[in-house]
């Protein structure tokens, strides 16, 4: 007899029915915890290095017990605003809870099976993660294990707490036994349940969830008892209750929110960005669930509704908060941007000016040569990869272990130095320390430099999530001024306030303080250029003349009319005070990745905003062949040939796209799928094109040498985050076979062959 009802009481078991009743009636809120599986299980957005925001929670530059503690507070609050969202919308589809005692409690017992499914797996993936990737001893996990455990818990604990001091169940409101407190015959219940079914089901009542058995703590069964001879309105006086409950931790929420929006600038207040994420959809689950309750069948109308009308709104500046290059002045008045007046900005005196600077900065280049006993100095061309951090640190390494084969000579050899994203931060750093730190970073070069490429591999991408949570998601209100200039506190701010504090403030300088030294030849150039995401051109950054970077339709002949694909920032906008630009703004505006981070607005008329320069060439060959080509002939007759250096963080020849088709998703998504997955292939061949041609006109002794970031068991994500053991691969793949052999080549080529023999031994 008990193993025939069995079925039906697993299958209709409170527990159970609630899962079902969440996948049939709240896919907003499963769509939360789809997304936050996604996360932990490193199913979504790994390209962007998103799940280690959760597997790698940072605070206070540490991850340890207390990081993970506050994420595990920030998961206790999501699931109980899951429970309490839910039991609001829900619970007249339940009635039988409100005739029970601790009504609350007994709901978020039984709804227990997705939030410990997501917290079981978190935890697996936590371990996995911090053993393999981070290489954690089982005792420190463990540590941070209960840590977190113990966060859950306390939220929980303390919310079930609330609700039990400040709910009166149905006994204390009108003095009604708890029907969970009443025994009776089972096979009378059964009975008495199937005739009250019966009965609901010819009266067409479809609003009441069957439910036979639920849990009571701790681990028993009960059957659910009839409630027809309740009064309707002693019923949903329990469970109003607790709409007052549901508003208090929204406020409580939103009132987090704030604070740490406004505190923000204190380290204290930058909690994991983990936590933030989880108190965000806190909110939003919360939000919705008030918009479903009070407007019912009018929720999907009211929340189009709401979007079209924050769309509409947000085409007026103060609700659309444009991001800015810090240090340029947005007072002056607007630049009018247009076909007309790119040609008009491209002026041929002016061309010849910046030819002639470049000459004598060259020159400046020779006598240093020159003092030391070379007549005709090879040049070295350096051309870097996007690719978030990865490409940041193994750029840097990669320029050292050059440098330890040059005997220091690196940057003495290096005229120009040009690419995308991380590449150029990498490349940036390494420059810096040269102009400020020398001494130094020479000491560093005969060693692997730990604290430098510790510092150039720290994570950036916590401190930009937050502040993306806490205030770019909402109005952002906060400022800061720069000299006479106003600028919003965004996570472009954050991002560049963080890269300073890692690499020590080496590179917290404005634009115009590296002219002087590249005038002086006593760095190399370096021409940065974004892409103008309105249109594709490239945007040249340099803090001397580069107008002949432009492709120029002064100088052409014939029925050749080649369209203005370029401006010169310190040109065009010359009025806005451009050497003022911090040049971490000008790094960043290179490296902004689409969704990671904002795109700059500049002061134009209409107004255009820039992206990452890898849109447009993600190597920097383009620049490093104009400027080469421009050169040609003073490079001909005063070098003993161009050494052109390509520092890229994939394989070359590894990129091979999968064109089979299985699915009808993969018909449908192939199209856009392709063209984004060969970008960089596309480049590539362009780019070899481009090289090729440039051998039969630069009539000097031309040599290509290449690093190749070789490919991991699991692909380095292209993220502002690297994992240790991602770190320990990239600081030692210079020194591949591959590898090697280029550093062996690059010193042969050179001069510095004996030093080299010492450096490809692998030692270094």
């Amino acid at each position: 007899m008990r193993f025939r009802f069995f079925p039906d009481r697993l299958i209709y078991s409170f527990a159970i029915q609630l899962v079902v009743m969440h996948l049939k009636k709240n896919q907003l809120m499963m769509l939360y915890w789809v997304i936050l599986f996604g996360f932990i299980t490193q199913s979504f957005s790994k390209r962007f290095g998103i799940p280690y925001l959760f597997l790698d929670p940072e605070y206070l530059g540490k991850v340890d017990v207390v990081s993970f503690f506050i994420v595990g507070i920030a998961c206790g609050v999501f699931i109980m605003a899951f429970n309490i969202s839910s039991y609001i919308l829900n619970s007249f589809r339940f009635p039988f809870l409100a005739s029970l005692s601790k009504t609350f409690q007994k709901y978020t017992f039984n709804n227990f099976i997705i939030p410990s499914v997501f917290v079981l797996i978190y935890i697996i993936e936590i371990v996995q993660f911090q053993y393999f990737s981070q290489f954690k001893s089982p005792l420190e996990i463990g540590i941070n294990i209960l840590g977190f455990l113990a966060g859950i818990f306390l939220v929980v604990g303390f919310t079930l707490r609330y609700f039990l001091l400040t709910n009166k169940d149905i006994y204390k409101l009108f003095g009604v036994e708890h029907a969970d407190a009443v025994s009776a015959d089972e096979k009378e219940l059964l009975a008495k349940r199937k005739r009250s079914r019966n009965r609901k089901k010819k009266s067409g009542d479809t609003k009441v969830w069957r439910v036979e058995t639920y849990l009571v703590m701790p681990f028993n069964t009960r059957l659910v008892r009839n409630t027809d001879h309740y009064k309707q309105y002693m019923l949903q006086s329990v469970f109003k209750q607790n709409h007052i409950n549901a508003a208090v931790m929204e406020l409580i929420v939103f009132s987090v929110f704030i604070l740490l929006g406004l505190f923000r600038e204190y380290k204290s207040f930058q909690i994991p960005a983990a936590a933030s994420v989880m108190l965000l959809f806190t909110m939003f689950m919360m939000l919705s669930g008030v918009f479903r309750f009070w407007l019912r069948s009018w929720a999907n109308t009211a929340i189009i509704v709401t979007f079209i009308l924050l769309n509409y709104v947000s085409q007026f500046e103060f609700f659309n908060q444009r991001n800015k290059a810090f240090g340029l002045d947005y007072k002056q008045p607007r630049r009018e941007y247009s076909i007309e007046s790119l040609a008009a900005s491209i002026d041929s005196t002016q061309i010849r000016t910046d030819h002639q600077e470049t000459v004598s900065i060259l020159e400046k280049w020779k006598q240093n040569w020159a003092l030391k006993g070379v007549d005709k100095p090879k040049m070295v061309i350096i051309n870097v990869s996007g690719g978030g951090l990865r490409s940041s640190l193994f750029t840097f390494r990669t320029m050292m272990a050059l440098d330890s084969v040059l005997n220091g000579q690196l940057m003495n050899h290096t005229r120009l130095i040009s690419g995308s994203s991380g590449g150029t931060i990498g490349a940036s750093y390494y420059r810096g320390l040269y102009l400020d730190e020398r001494p130094a970073l020479m000491s560093a070069v005969a060693t692997t430099a730990p604290d430098y490429l510790d510092a150039i591999s720290r994570d950036l991408l916590n401190t930009t999530a937050f502040s993306f949570m806490v205030s770019d998601a909402f109005l952002n209100m906060q400022s800061f001024e720069d000299g006479n200039n106003s600028y919003y506190k965004d996570r472009a701010y954050a991002f560049e306030n963080q890269l300073n504090e890692n690499l020590g403030n080496v590179l917290n300088h404005r634009l115009g303080y590296y002219r002087k030294p590249e005038l002086d030849a006593e760095i190399p150039m370096m021409i940065i250029s974004p892409t103008i995401l309105n249109d594709g051109r490239a945007l040249m950054i340099s803090p001397v003349g580069i107008s002949y970077m432009l492709q120029n339709p002064i100088t052409a002949s014939g029925t050749l009319d080649p369209v203005p694909d370029a401006i010169e920032y310190t040109r065009f906008f010359g009025a806005n005070n451009p050497l003022n630009t911090q040049f971490t703004s000008v790094l960043r505006m290179n490296a902004t990745f689409p969704y990671i981070m904002p795109s700059a607005s500049l002061p134009t008329q209409p107004p255009v905003e820039v992206m990452d320069a890898g849109i447009r060439d993600n190597f920097g060959i383009l620049n490093s062949v104009r400027f080469l080509f421009e050169f040609r002939e003073w490079i001909k007759n005063n070098t003993g040939g161009v050494v052109f250096i390509q520092i890229r963080d994939t394989n070359k020849k590894s990129r091979l796209q999968n064109t089979s088709l299985s699915t009808i998703l993969q018909k449908l998504t192939a199209p856009v799928r392709n063209v984004t997955g060969n970008f960089i292939l596309m480049q590539d061949y362009m780019q070899d094109d481009y090289l090729k041609y440039m051998q039969a006109w630069l009539e000097c002794e031309f040599d290509f040498v290449q690093f190749q970031l070789p490919q991991m068991d699991e692909k380095i994500a292209l993220s502002w985050h690297l994992t240790e053991k991602e770190k320990q691969f990239l600081k030692y793949a210079v020194f591949t076979p591959e590898n090697k052999e280029s550093l062996k080549r690059a010193g042969t080529l050179l001069n510095y062959s004996r030093r080299n023999q010492e450096i490809a031994s692998g030692n270094q």
